[in-house]
């Protein structure tokens, strides 16, 4: 099963874009997405001075809750447990759990309103550790393909605009790739691998990034995941919309400062409110419309493979 699910990845990654060049067993993901806090920490220790303090210390959790201390020691795991040991507990740190984070951003809507969007952690579905780890290491390798596109037809059109008018330079820049089309190319490749796997409602990650990318299970809520954490190595704002739900559910995201939306099962992204709360469906950026943008860069992959 798992051959064949290496295969199909393999198949995917080639057929939408030529851009993203995965290992050949999961240990070369995990090598090369070392750097990932997910990474660094999910086998960090919860030892300090002999005491494994691993009922009341989560290395991750305690990374992620606290700014100052990622700013201080990073991913280091043996700083980070002696600053809980020594400093955190006293000062009633939260180190077991994710705290929420009542910030809200206020945005553009795109025209003449603004709209509310609360910033809150994304629930994970239900992945353990283990599996959020690997669903993270396939979602960065992905938005590094995406990047990496984007500079070579970024570079190719600004090389093309350096011999011709100003006028024509201009008219280049507007054809550069932009943050909306950017996501709307993440929701392509989302939903090829999607394509890849079965649509169930039922089991354990069918709501899951982890599902999506490796499982070949999938819903609508399991695409918004991976969606969304390809989202955040894009450095892309987002919310999940009707997380937890029945409903049709997608990314709500801020992108070149407005309100829009990322949707993997659509394959499209747009300003504005989703169709289905009354945004424009023929002014969506579908992956089918974009995809020729990163052409150039697809090529010249193929083309060194």
């Amino acid at each position: 099963m798992m051959l064949i699910l290496k295969k199909a990845l393999s198949i995917v990654l080639a057929v939408i874009a030529g851009i993203f060049i995965i290992g050949s067993d999961l240990s070369s993901i995990m090598v090369q997405a070392a750097d990932d806090p997910y990474v660094a920490l999910s086998k960090a220790t919860t030892k300090y001075n002999g005491v494994d303090y691993k009922n009341e210390y989560n290395p991750l959790y305690y990374y992620l809750n606290y700014q100052d201390l990622r700013d201080a020691y990073g991913t280091d795991a043996g700083k980070l447990i002696e600053h809980w040991v020594v400093f955190g507990k006293k000062e009633k740190r939260v180190a077991n759990r994710l705290i929420g984070d009542s910030t809200e951003y206020v945005v553009p809507t795109g025209d003449t309103g603004v709209v509310i969007i609360p910033k809150a952690k994304h629930g994970n579905g239900g992945m353990t550790y283990d599996q959020e780890v690997i669903a993270r290491s396939y979602a960065k390798q992905i938005a590094e393909g995406i990047n990496k596109a984007i500079e070579e037809v970024n570079a190719s059109k600004s090389k093309s605009s350096s011999s011709s008018s100003s006028k024509k330079s201009s008219s280049s820049d507007k054809n550069k790739v932009k943050d909306i089309e950017k996501v709307a190319y993440a929701a392509g490749v989302i939903n090829a691998y999607c394509a890849q796997g079965t649509y169930t409602t039922e089991g354990k990650i069918y709501r899951t990034a982890y599902g999506v990318f490796v499982g070949g299970e999938y819903s609508c809520a399991g695409a918004t995941r991976a969606l969304g954490l390809v989202l955040d190595y894009l450095g892309i704002t987002w919310v999940h919309k009707n997380a937890n739900t029945w409903n049709d559910q997608w990314c709500q995201v801020i992108v070149d400062g407005k309100e829009g939306y990322a949707d993997a099962i659509s394959a499209s992204a747009g300003y504005g409110k989703h169709p289905n709360e009354g945004g424009s469906e023929k002014d969506a950026v579908t992956y089918a419309k974009i995809r020729s943008k990163f052409g150039m860069a697809s090529q010249r992959a193929r083309a060194t493979d």
